[in-house]
């Protein structure tokens, strides 16, 4: 396979596979796409987003503009959402998928730099240019806040930093992110 070969699904898509034997060559990819609404073609910004294409392995759907985390020692397979606020992320679940979310074993984009959407958590506001790290949460893959997002202290910014919120929102809301986690 050619660094130059698109993959075969875009933005707002899966590879659409149920069995972790399927897909693999595409597993790891790295894809630059523009700051594009691929349902509207509406343009957002004059910004690209670097993405991987990554395998949701741990076992329930994962939710859209939700930040999430290498499973042990894998580099291209993700085991759930953040829950620990200096915990380092993965990268930010394709915003634009349904709101089913990802299924167990499919392949899909997670947003590792540039503009997306992250999903706050209750009871958290965020102003623009504000910090965003990763919420506390119980559990990493049931916990109805794992995976969001809240304005971070400096003593988070090493290792649970997500971003730079571009947009302001309250609970529950998504904002705009530059995200910027191309250092793991």
């Amino acid at each position: 396979m050619s660094l130059l070969v698109d993959p075969p699904f875009a933005l707002g898509q899966t590879l659409g596979v149920s069995s972790v034997d399927d897909g693999g060559g595409w597993v790891g990819v790295v894809k630059q796409f523009p700051d594009v609404d691929p349902s509207t073609g509406q343009i957002r910004s004059n910004r690209v987003k670097t993405c991987v294409a990554v395998r949701n392995t741990s076992g329930v759907s994962l939710l859209p503009k939700r930040v999430v985390t290498f499973a042990s020692g894998s580099f291209s397979a993700v085991d759930g959402y953040t829950r620990l606020t200096d915990a380092a992320s993965a990268g930010v679940v394709d915003e634009h998928l349904p709101a089913g979310g990802v299924a167990a074993n499919d392949v899909f984009w997670i947003t590792v730099h540039g503009p997306t959407e992250v999903k706050l958590g209750p009871a958290q506001e965020a102003a623009a240019d504000t910090s965003l790290v990763a919420l506390t949460a119980a559990a990493s893959t049931d916990s109805t806040t794992a995976g969001q997002a809240q304005t971070g202290a400096a003593t988070y910014l090493q290792n649970g930093y997500i971003g730079r919120a571009v947009s302001a929102g309250t609970t529950g809301e998504s904002v705009l992110a530059i995200v910027n986690l191309v250092r793991s």
